[in-house]
């Protein structure tokens, strides 16, 4: 596991390039699965948690409103994904 770090730490700008193409897929999978109405993703979750999920969103504003939510979250992921990427790998640092 040294040899990871130490990788992390003599090519930072591509760990980070590489950990914000990561947020742009997150972003195109929740898209995705607005669009196709994935059960595992935006089914209601049953109980209280501590924690907000699609499923406690779809709980307690509708699936509907969770299936928009996810779109505009997938989007902004997108958005941060490209644009920290972008600085990632253009940087000449």
């Amino acid at each position: 596991m040294g040899t990871f770090k130490e990788w992390i730490k003599q090519n930072p700008y591509i760990a980070g390039g590489v950990i914000a193409l990561l947020l742009a897929g997150f972003g195109i999978c929740l898209i995705i699965g607005a669009i196709k109405d994935w059960d595992w993703l935006y089914e209601p979750d049953e109980h209280y948690q501590n924690n907000w999920t699609m499923g406690q969103i779809s709980r307690y504003l509708g699936r509907k409103a969770a299936r928009m939510i996810g779109v505009l979250g997938g989007v902004l992921f997108i958005v941060i994904g490209l644009y920290l990427s972008y600085i990632a790998f253009t940087c000449k640092g």
